[in-house]
């Protein structure tokens, strides 16, 4: 059964914000986008490219952003004859916001993914995961781990520090529909982009307005807001990851601001086959700032999931 206030379609005012036809994937030719229902009751916003028989490669991005974090990366999987699909997860993009306590616990966005894969009729995938999705990531492939060939974790929540949001969010209170979107200017987008990158590369005007027109929906900001008070985003310990079967790559910029990758040497080395790459001067969005060597990493071993 869907939540109250579960599809954030109407804005309150777009106030120069990109309209969703606008958005990336339009324009592009071979991506595709469409609406899948779940079984857990929301629906999800799905991009993809490729052969539909090709060995899927999922990309999962973290909070706060959506599918286009991974822009430069969907048509180069496609090339290299993989399934590459990427989603909005619930409370982002033009996905559903559920407007619910505990919607937005780990437990409930492993479960939308593990739903995801029933949904699109993924017996077993390559799963690519940045930031929160991280520790999403790890979680699925701890109760299903048959259904993940491998796991790429960028910049994963789960293996480092991050900033104490938490501190804060139980203090904001629930927002009236027009002070929500009000809450996330243009400028404010601009500034954490300013912070994600490291010296690698950096961002556009339109990558900027990609980011901030979801904000027009004011079921998405209240969705990140709670996020930050339902998610776990502490450390994993040792013993959890020792757990983990499946063959996983981390990879962390050293100049990563967001996940502070504090933790990464100990915690990679609790992995059974895990494996840890430093991508000097990269920040927190490594797949913007250097696509090039991401996707050589996604690639590496992505016929797996066949």
């Amino acid at each position: 059964m869907a939540a109250r206030d579960a599809t954030p379609r109407v804005p309150v005012t777009a106030a120069g914000r990109l309209a969703p036809a606008e958005w990336f994937p339009a324009g592009v030719a071979g991506i595709a986008t469409r609406q899948v229902a779940l079984p857990t009751g929301v629906r999800v916003r799905v991009l993809e490219a490729g052969p539909p028989d090709g060995p899927p490669v999922l990309l999962v991005h973290g909070w706060a952003v959506s599918a286009y974090l991974w822009r430069h990366n969907l048509l180069p999987l496609a090339a290299a004859g993989h399934r590459a699909i990427a989603l909005d997860l619930p409370g982002h993009g033009l996905s559903d916001a559920p407007d619910a306590d505990g919607a937005y616990t780990l437990e409930r966005f492993a479960g939308h993914l593990s739903a995801f894969l029933d949904a699109l009729g993924l017996e077993r995938v390559v799963l690519a995961a940045q930031s929160m999705a991280g520790k999403i990531a790890v979680r699925v492939a701890l109760d299903a781990p048959g259904r993940i060939a491998r796991l790429a974790l960028f910049g994963p929540v789960g293996f480092g520090e991050i900033p104490p949001w938490q501190v804060l969010a139980p203090v904001v209170p629930r927002l009236p529909d027009p002070l929500a979107v009000r809450l996330v200017p243009r400028r404010a987008v601009d500034f954490v982009q300013r912070r994600v990158y490291g010296k690698l590369g950096w961002f556009s005007d339109r990558d900027v307005d990609e980011y901030w027109a979801p904000t027009q929906f004011p079921a998405v900001v209240r969705a990140q807001l709670a996020m930050l008070r339902e998610f776990d985003w502490a450390p994993w310990t040792p013993a959890a990851l020792a757990a983990l079967r499946t063959p996983t790559h981390v990879v962390f910029g050293t100049r990563d601001r967001t996940v502070r990758p504090v933790h990464a040497e100990r915690l990679a080395a609790a992995l059974p086959a895990g494996r840890l790459t430093w991508i000097v001067d990269g920040g927190h969005v490594v797949m913007e700032e250097v696509p090039t060597r991401v996707n050589a990493i996604l690639l590496d071993g992505a016929d797996g999931a066949r």
